[in-house]
């Protein structure tokens, strides 16, 4: 086969139909989109996508399955002073991937260039989007839905929670799968806790500056893929979904929730002199925040901020929502930098992204906790986020723990016995 299908313009991303494949791209300022497909050698073969409604681009591979590996080479201007990084020698993930198969890597191949593009070929190192089958029997599931009166929420990292209970087997130990056993389930009940929020779970990246340390990021808050679990806590990247939906599973049968903390405000491509693996190739104008020089708006202190005030990002941000509330069961969100949900680039209660998802019948109902601001002018929020959205308030946790801890706190080094 030389050509796609001309397919549909949604679903986004990769859907299998049981005959092939039909796949999608936003990209309002591309000129061509290429799909690349890999066979288990690695070699590459390219279909041009054929059709294009509005700003999606899309094709149909017939025949195509799951655990097919694939990316994007995006063809447009470069023209960095107004915000356009297109390179199509850089292979790129899908923004929509519900696999990503490959660590990024601090490698020179994964720039994109900076003032001038970089034209050398990136597929050998690039990570590779995977197509999946999310089918999954969820039985009688119900979601607890408790009041948020009655809500006792426990934070904790997926893999800190449990890697060293000895009451769990070893082989599950730091894993989605523990979360889930009757040992920790107990656990949670004799706590009291109604709901469990998990650190970043989407699969995220280490920065170029850690691994250059021989370190890696722990907490997660560095979004690589933000439709794919994070696979280091699953037995294997193939069956993480599943680990992770039974774990949900588990918990909703003893009524407790699940909430998410999630990663909205930046990328793991960073500022311009990060790695290029998707959002910057797909569309940087569109996907971030842009300076009138070019560079990014730095309003998380991450390097870049994404703007989620674009429609079409709006649309790929409420899409992941859903995503982990239909398929993944999940009963809310906790906003990382959420003021950034708000910007316009000024705050405003009535921005695209809360408007969107107070229209949206799945996620107006389910539980969102904002931390109410990020690092830029007017990015201290808190009091100003719209239902039905909740907040962190830290003027309550300060003084809480001055309650607490008043003469420990006060008294010069008394830090390190807290």
């Amino acid at each position: 086969m030389t050509q796609l299908a001309i397919g549909e313009a949604t679903p986004h991303g990769a859907t299998y139909d049981g005959h092939g494949v039909n796949f999608t791209l936003f990209s309002a300022h591309a000129e061509r989109v290429e799909l690349c497909v890999f066979d288990s050698r690695g070699n590459e073969r390219r279909y041009d996508l054929p059709g294009r409604r509005g700003d999606v681009w899309h094709g149909y591979l017939a025949g195509a399955r799951p655990g097919l590996r694939y990316g994007y080479r995006v063809h447009g201007p470069w023209q960095p002073a107004q915000g356009h990084r297109f390179n199509p020698a850089k292979l790129l993930l899908d923004p929509y991937a519900r696999r990503v198969e490959g660590e990024l890597k601090d490698h020179p191949l994964l720039h994109g260039g900076h003032d001038e593009p970089d034209y050398r070929d990136n597929a050998a190192v690039a990570p590779k989007s995977v197509v999946i089958s999310d089918h999954y029997d969820w039985e009688d599931d119900a979601a607890p839905r408790t009041p948020w009166g009655k809500t006792v929420i426990y934070e904790a990292h997926v893999k800190g929670l449990t890697y060293l209970h000895p009451e769990l087997p070893q082989e599950i130990r730091g894993t989605y799968k523990a979360l889930g056993h009757p040992v920790m389930v107990a656990y949670f009940k004799q706590l009291g806790i109604t709901a469990l929020e998990l650190l970043p779970v989407a699969q995220f990246a280490s920065e170029p500056r850690l691994q250059r340390m021989g370190l890696t990021n722990y907490w997660g808050y560095n979004p690589m893929a933000m439709f794919a679990l994070h696979p280091a806590w699953a037995s294997s990247p193939e069956t993480a979904l599943d680990e992770f939906r039974d774990a949900v599973k588990a918990l909703h049968r003893a009524g407790i929730e699940v909430i998410l903390d999630i990663v909205l405000n930046h990328s793991a491509e960073l500022d311009l002199d990060g790695p290029t693996f998707s959002l910057r190739g797909i569309d940087n104008r569109s996907y971030y925040w842009i300076r009138d020089d070019g560079d990014y708006h730095n309003w998380t202190g991450c390097g870049n901020t994404i703007n989620l005030s674009h429609p079409g990002v709006v649309e790929y941000a409420c899409e992941c929502l859903r995503y982990w509330v239909e398929t993944c069961h999940v009963d809310g969100f906790r906003f990382d930098l959420a003021s950034v949900m708000g910007r316009t680039p000024t705050f405003r209660q009535d921005a695209p992204l809360f408007a969107a998802i107070k229209a949206c019948p799945v996620l107006s109902t389910v539980k969102l906790i904002a931390e109410p601001w990020d690092i830029g002018e007017g990015g201290y929020q808190v009091g100003n986020f719209p239902p039905p959205v909740a907040e962190w308030f830290d003027h309550f946790r300060d003084a809480a723990r001055g309650v607490w801890l008043p003469r420990i706190v006060s008294r010069g080094g008394g830090g390190g016995r807290v």
